[in-house]
């Protein structure tokens, strides 16, 4: 058996793309999974050292990645229309009809996240305070920042922490662009080999249209495995915006989104310019 380790965040839709992989619902042939958790952040970062053969990532942190990893066509998250939401107290709204962020102290779930990337492209040189994606809304409540970005499942129900919601990223991106936001996405180690990365992407594939298919049972076992606690009507909400026929290929306008916003990173000279579309696995 050949050991392969795959790495994923703790949110409820990376959770159900798994589910029937990590249940041994699949014939993997001579693969043998070994499964890790992590923050997103802490998986950009673990994916520099070439540390996992499949992890997700950030699309925004792909350009760090290239020489070590090809991109899946499989297993991402895209905002079609909707985002990543951008919160204040409700004493510290942005004045409306204003568009920018400039000056202003925004908690981010990290420098490399797709959150702050697009958020910098849309919303000004605001000053970013990278901190766990969990202790962002704590932040803005208590005033530490004036702002902050909401990743994951905490951006689907803000208000009801108290907080208002300024902004959503993808609809921002939609408005700009006229595009879907890419925001998660997954890599697989380019020293496996050609054969290996096809079968892996395969598998990784039919975990997804495994899940899809009996979605109900998958969504309650993502719900009981993902770090934040939603009922099952906010799951399926969650699963419906981002596990759909997105997760199973990048179309083209996702591939040409990605372009526009790794592109932006490196107008910030974040990463050298490159063309993604040489980087993804084919199937």
């Amino acid at each position: 058996m050949k050991k392969i380790t795959l790495a994923f965040s703790p949110d409820t839709d990376d959770q159900f793309m798994v589910q029937a992989l990590r249940n041994g619902r699949l014939d993997c042939g001579t693969y043998e999974f070994e499964f890790i958790v992590g923050d997103i952040q802490e998986l950009n970062e673990a994916a520099r050292t070439g540390k996992y053969d499949i992890t997700a990532i950030s699309m925004a942190a792909y350009p760090d990645l290239v020489d070590d990893y090809l991109l899946m066509p499989v297993g991402s998250s895209i905002g079609d229309g909707f985002g990543p939401a951008v919160v204040t107290r409700t004493d510290r709204r942005i004045p409306a009809g204003t568009k920018s962020l400039t000056g202003l102290r925004v908690a981010i779930p990290g420098l490399r996240t797709s959150a702050f990337l697009s958020a910098r492209t849309l919303l000004g040189d605001f000053i970013p305070v990278p901190m766990y994606f969990m202790d962002i809304a704590n932040a803005v409540e208590q005033g530490e920042v004036d702002a902050g970005i909401l990743i994951h499942e905490m951006q689907i129900d803000c208000e009801t922490q108290g907080l208002t919601k300024c902004f959503d990223l993808g609809a921002l991106w939609h408005e700009r662009f006229a595009l879907p936001l890419p925001l998660g996405g997954n890599a697989i180690r380019r020293s496996l080999g050609a054969q290996n990365i096809q079968a892996l992407t395969k598998i990784f594939k039919a975990s997804i249209e495994l899940g899809l298919a009996e979605r109900r049972e998958t969504l309650k076992g993502a719900i009981s495995n993902a770090m934040a606690k939603l009922d099952e009507n906010l799951g399926d909400r969650y699963i419906s915006m981002y596990v759909n026929h997105r997760s199973l290929e990048l179309h083209d306008d996702v591939l040409n989104s990605l372009d526009q916003l790794l592109g932006e990173g490196a107008r910030m000279g974040l990463y050298p310019a490159l063309e993604i579309r040489n980087h993804v696995v084919s199937l």
